[in-house]
């Protein structure tokens, strides 16, 4: 084969488009004597997948049985106790002490006077930048 017909299809191996024809193709030039000296660096890796398409495994390969029906028991006991855990969560007494209540509703009046405040501070805020705006534009008239 040529050397360009060769090279696109190693382009085309690397990018995952070549059939299997095509890569036997490519197995076949790299096995022949007249591999290119640019190319010689691609033959040991087409050498060695031809060399390992031909092993063959004799070991036994044992399947645990019924390991399925574990983990469907293990699965569901989780989702069991997740479940209880959000709703002994979701429906604990939270009643409040007398002190805890009184503390919460002070807590909510200081809130809206800190509102409150932050309000006016954000007026007064205002009333600056626009009184700096002012003596800006003095400045310019006046000048």
């Amino acid at each position: 084969m040529e050397y360009n017909s060769i090279k696109k299809l190693l382009d085309a191996y690397f990018e995952g488009t070549t059939t299997l024809a095509e890569e036997q193709l490519l197995r076949d030039y790299f096995k022949s004597d007249s591999v290119d000296t640019s190319l010689s660096q691609y033959a040991p890796m087409f050498n060695g997948m031809s060399q390992a398409a031909q092993e063959v495994s004799t070991g036994m390969i044992v399947l645990p049985i019924n390991s399925g029906n574990r983990q469907l028991w293990l699965g569901i006991a989780a989702m069991v106790t997740i479940v209880l855990g959000v709703a002994g969560f979701m429906y604990s007494n939270n009643s409040l002490t007398q002190e805890e209540q009184q503390a919460l509703a002070a807590l909510n009046e200081s809130k809206a006077a800190m509102m409150l405040l932050s309000q006016n501070l954000n007026k007064g805020t205002e009333t600056l930048s626009l009184a700096h705006k002012f003596e800006t534009t003095k400045n310019k008239i006046i000048k």
